[in-house]
């Protein structure tokens, strides 16, 4: 009897798991893989138990800060859960996962595959601290196997700076998007309330550094100018980053009436469905998921023309790039998009699931963690 090949995949937060990876944990499991997640155990752990995966808590991994005795106290534990779970490959997402989760495996001879998400809020802070991350990014990807990038401006940084070997890397498009099952406009029908007027919709995580401070400001600027245009901001509050929004400048922002607050939600897709346009002034990312679900909806965009933003808007055909940290720039594009008939804002979102197919599909994501695994480790 052939024992299943263990792979075990490893971030900062379950969460990432069930929002970014979970057609790709389906895809491992119906291959037959055995697959192993690591992360700090919240309230997704049984959506993702329920896909076929195993699931181990990790008590020492946060997101935030560098403590090096709580590093250290990660490193030890991540060494211990891989010489006893002895996977054939480990994946890692996420900034420490990537550093000392790399740094762990190869202890123990365990080939490595890192995947570089995005550069975060440490490198955007810049300073001593972008510093040391880039200083142990450098000593940690020496000992991974493969580096994963999401776009190729973070790729040409690493290589830049001398952080990663080239002949390390890949560049993959994105987490990918499912076309066909999820984000398919034929299979939401929800329509918009036409009295209710023009809506502008920011999805994300409420993080300064996701441009939402920019978006509330357009908000204002616009509402003085048009009539019948509203500003809906779905995404969670509160989250464990040190650019997260406090709820006493959402609560300002709400009284003066410039935008309307709708939450967290499991199904964004109603939303984005009766959605006029979904607008990311973000300041960088890896690849945007909201931007590729919302195209994938027929939607047009509004985005800033960054890494992570501007391979998902075709500017002027799918949507408009904005310069980063200009409101200015904002409510040009918000105003360009609401001066276009309703034929032409339907053509650009059909335009931009078309490149969401054509590029983008989970599909595609999937095929590349096949190759990979398949023709460099299991060959090895």
């Amino acid at each position: 009897m052939n024992v299943p090949q263990k792979i075990c995949l490893v971030s900062n937060t379950a969460w990432s798991f069930t929002r970014f990876r979970l057609d790709v944990l389906r895809a491992l499991v119906n291959r037959g893989y055995d697959v192993l997640l690591l992360a700090p155990e919240d309230e997704h752990v049984d959506q993702l138990r329920a896909v076929g995966v195993r699931f181990r808590g990790v008590t020492k991994l946060s997101g935030k800060g560098m403590n090096p005795l709580q590093d250290l106290l990660l490193y030890r534990e991540l060494r211990r859960i891989y010489r006893h779970e002895r996977p054939r490959v480990v994946i890692h997402y996420t900034i420490k996962p990537n550093i000392y989760g790399t740094l762990a495996a190869h202890a123990l001879d365990i080939p490595v595959i890192s995947v570089i998400t995005g550069l975060g809020y440490t490198f955007i802070a810049g300073g001593l601290i972008a510093k040391i991350a880039a200083k142990l990014y450098q000593i940690a990807l020496k000992r991974a196997d493969r580096v994963w990038f999401l776009n190729r401006d973070d790729l040409a940084f690493f290589i830049r700076y001398r952080l990663v070997a080239v002949e390390k890397t890949k560049c993959i498009p994105g987490e990918g998007v499912n076309v066909t099952d999820m984000f398919n406009p034929e299979l939401v029908k929800q329509k918009a309330d036409d009295s209710a007027g023009f809506t502008f919709l920011f999805i994300g995580r409420l993080l300064y550094d996701k441009g939402i401070r920019e978006f509330v400001a357009a908000a204002r600027q616009i509402r003085q100018r048009y009539t019948g245009v509203n500003f809906q901001i779905l995404g969670y509050l509160n989250v464990d980053n040190p650019a997260a929004v406090s709820e006493t400048e959402l609560a300002s922002w709400l009284r003066d009436g410039a935008v309307t607050y709708l939450g967290s939600v499991t199904d964004v897709r109603p939303h984005i469905a009766i959605a006029d346009c979904v607008v990311l002034p973000s300041y960088r990312e890896g690849m945007s998921t909201t931007l590729q679900e919302s195209a994938a909806m027929a939607k047009p965009l509004i985005a800033s023309n960054i890494a992570g933003c501007k391979e998902l808007v075709d500017d002027g055909i799918t949507g408009f790039l904005c310069q980063v940290k200009d409101v200015r720039s904002v409510v040009q594009c918000m105003e360009r998009l609401l001066k276009l008939t309703p034929q032409q804002r339907d053509e650009m979102g059909i335009q931009g699931r078309r490149k969401m197919v054509r590029e983008f599909s989970v599909d595609r994501i999937i095929d590349r963690y096949f190759e990979e695994l398949e023709a460099f480790v299991f060959s090895k």
